[in-house]
């Protein structure tokens, strides 16, 4: 009995047949595997859908109060940007203009809906890679950016091709990284001449967004509340950050897309408790013998308990690591071929191994009582 912990007899017991084992394993790392991908498709949904917020280079945007998400097509009137510029924080105001057009692929001549952002040149309002060197590019005629990250649905692009956009012909002088998200397939960018002949129409003085830089050591809460005052409940002060957090929490509440990878979550969190179960259930039925002589020569309850649960334990990061595995091949396959943003977060690394050990422990717990149920004088 005193040497009774020196003994591993709970990993012993678990690797005494290999098969078995391996093929305990691949059970549990196909429901972490389950859980990985839902919590990718959620978090991409999520980091997709805002990853505009991050790339827009101001302290605060400003926005029509009736946009309750960017791809929401309200826009506020142009003077808006000379209300603000009264204050003497504000250094810049920024139109960004925002809609969706048709690009004819020039492969296969199908039209596909994608975004044009548009915006002046001389102060360029994004953080993308590169996009410096085409601001003379963009103040020529009919010329725009193309997001070479968008979908393969728009054909093979180049910088130098001339392509059909809306009924009108434009040169691509160059291409950007921005990427698609779940409701748009891609970018083009131009500048706001280019728009204003183009799109506008009889809708000269409205923008998207203006986009605020201001002063350095400026105290942005107190600035953005008087901003509020001045502008009205008609138009909406936020910083990038707010607009990125308020996008998640759209796309997750009142969308229908998060409630269905969250009901994933759960369904792959069920699956693998269940298979857990199954796999220590018929382990502890195939080693009833062992549990039974422990009984018999004078091994406590608890004891059996502890054995069981090391072995729920181990079965937990046994089979975690080969999910791992196949979650970081899997993610790099779905953001190759669908542009969606995968990212494999410590925190999200986290969050599905701690739901694995919970889900084999609690696995277990339920499979505990074949084990504690049995009875030396049956077996001998």
């Amino acid at each position: 009995m005193i040497y009774s912990d020196r003994i591993p007899l709970a990993f012993l017991m678990l690797t005494h047949q290999k098969r078995k084992l391996a093929l305990s394993l691949s059970g549990i790392a196909l429901a972490v595997l389950i859980m990985f991908t839902e919590v990718g498709f959620f978090n991409g949904l999520n980091d997709s859908q805002a990853n505009l917020p991050p790339l827009l280079d101001a302290d605060l945007v400003l926005m029509d109060e009736k946009k309750e998400h960017l791809n929401k097509s309200e826009r506020m009137n142009r003077h808006r940007l000379q209300q603000a510029l009264v204050f003497d924080e504000v250094v810049t105001a920024t139109p960004l203009y925002d809609r969706s057009g048709h690009l004819r692929n020039p492969q296969t001549g199908q039209l596909k809906s994608i975004d044009i952002l548009a915006f002046p040149p001389d102060s360029i309002p994004l953080r993308i890679d590169g996009i410096e060197r085409y601001a003379e590019v963009l103040k020529r005629s009919n010329t725009i950016l193309y997001d070479a990250r968008s979908r393969s649905i728009f054909g093979k692009i180049d910088a130098g091709m001339e392509v059909e956009l809306s009924d009108r012909k434009y040169l691509v002088g160059g291409l950007i990284e921005l990427g698609p998200n779940f409701s748009r397939d891609g970018h083009i960018l131009m500048s706001d001449t280019t728009w204003k002949t183009h799109f506008m129409g009889d809708s000269r003085d409205e923008i998207t967004l203006g986009l605020l830089k201001l002063r350095p050591g400026t105290d942005v809460e107190s600035l953005k509340e008087r901003l509020s005052e001045q502008l009205g409940p008609e138009v909406l002060v936020m910083t990038p950050e707010e607009i990125r957090i308020r996008e998640i929490r759209f796309t997750t509440k009142s969308t229908p897309s998060g409630a269905v990878f969250g009901i994933g979550l759960l369904m792959g969190f069920a699956i693998g408790v269940i298979i857990c179960y199954q796999i220590l259930f018929n382990e502890i039925t195939d080693q009833l013998p062992q549990y039974a002589t422990l009984r018999a020569i004078g091994f406590a309850q608890g004891y059996i308990v502890n054995v069981v649960m090391k072995k729920a334990l181990f079965l937990s990061v046994l089979g975690f690591l080969p999910g791992l595995v196949g979650g970081i091949v899997l993610y790099a396959y779905i953001q190759h071929y669908t542009k969606i943003l995968m990212y494999l977060t410590y925190p999200r690394i986290g969050l599905v191994f701690l739901l694995t050990v919970f889900m084999c422990c609690l696995a277990g717990l339920l499979a505990m009582k074949r084990a504690l149920n049995a009875d030396p004088a049956e077996l001998f």
